[in-house]
C-alpha cells in the first residue's frame, strides 16, 4: 500500500519551547489514522505543518511524495467548530461552495458545475435539505457536517480533521465519526484526524499515533490503548476505590 503522508524527524517550537521533537510517522493511502495525545502535545501544530501554514525548524514532511509546498493534489481540512455571530448571512449552500474556490481560475466565479458539486457534497453528508438555511442557525453537529461537505466539494485525496468534535455531545461525536468512517471507505479517502475522543475515534480508526511532543506509540488502536505510554502521556491517575474512604 502506498504512503500518502511521510513525517520525518520534524522539530518545531514556539518561543524556544519545543512542541514537536523529532516526530516521525507515515499515513497509508486509504487509511483512517487518528492522531491522539493530551493538550499541548503538538497535534494541531503538526496538521498546520502538513497544510503548509507552518514550516518545521528541522525535518521533512511529504504529502503524495512531494514536499508540502510543491504538492498538486488537493487536501480537505475541517477545523474545530466554526463560530459565527448569530444571524451571520451565509447559507449552508454558500459554505459548501467555498470548498470549490481553490479549484477556480481567476476571477474565481463558480459555475453551475461547481454549485452542483457542492450540492452533491451536502447530499453526501445528509445536509441537502438544509441548503437554504443560515449556517449559524444549525446545531454544532450539523455545522460540522456542512464543513465536511465544504472539504468534500474540493474533491480532496486527503482529509485532515483538527479536533472536529470539540464541544459536541457524545451522540453527535459518535455520528460524526461514523460519517467520516463511511466517507473514508466509500470515497477512498485518506483521513488523518487529531482528536481527544479516545474511545470513539479508536472504534473507527485503522491506526493510532500517540503524540506527546514526540511519537510515544503507534499502531493498531487496541495496541496503542493498551500501551503504558498512553497512561504516561495523559497522566491518568491510579484507579479510584470509592469505598476506601467510607467508614465501616
Amino acid at each position: 500500500m502506498s504512503v500518502v503522508v511521510r513525517v520525518r524527524d520534524v522539530w518545531f517550537s514556539y518561543e524556544r519551547e519545543h512542541v514537536l521533537r523529532g516526530v516521525g510517522f507515515e499515513v497509508a493511502q486509504g487509511s483512517f489514522t487518528a492522531l491522539i495525545g493530551p493538550n499541548g502535545a503538538g497535534k494541531s501544530t503538526l496538521l498546520r505543518i502538513l497544510l503548509g501554514l507552518l514550516s518545521p525548524e528541522r525535518g521533512r514532511v511529504e504529502v503524495f511524495d512531494a514536499d508540502v509546498g510543491g504538492r498538486a493534489r488537493p487536501i480537505g481540512y475541517v477545523a474545530q467548530r466554526v463560530r459565527l455571530p448569530a444571524g451571520f448571512p451565509i447559507s449552508v449552500a454558500e459554505v459548501a461552495l467555498l470548498g470549490r474556490y481553490g479549484r477556480l481560475a481567476p476571477p474565481r466565479r463558480p459555475r453551475a458545475a461547481d454549485r452542483a458539486r457542492a450540492a452533491a457534497a451536502l447530499e453526501r453528508v445528509g445536509m441537502a435539505e438544509h441548503a437554504g438555511r443560515r449556517f449559524s442557525a444549525l446545531s454544532g453537529g450539523q455545522q460540522q457536517r456542512v464543513l465536511i461537505a465544504r472539504a468534500l466539494a474540493g474533491d480532496p485525496d486527503l482529509l485532515l480533521l483538527d479536533e472536529p468534535t470539540a464541544g459536541l455531545d457524545p451522540a453527535a461525536r459518535a455520528r460524526f465519526y461514523t460519517l467520516v468512517c463511511d466517507l473514508q471507505r466509500d470515497e477512498g479517502l485518506t483521513v488523518l484526524c487529531a482528536s481527544h475522543d479516545l474511545e470513539v475515534v479508536s472504534a473507527h480508526a485503522d491506526r493510532l499515533v500517540l503524540l506527546d511532543g514526540d511519537v510515544r506509540a503507534a499502531g493498531p488502536p487496541q495496541e496503542v490503548l493498551d500501551s503504558p505510554a498512553l497512561a504516561e502521556a495523559y497522566a491518568f491517575p491510579e484507579p479510584h476505590d470509592h469505598e476506601a474512604g467510607n467508614p465501616s
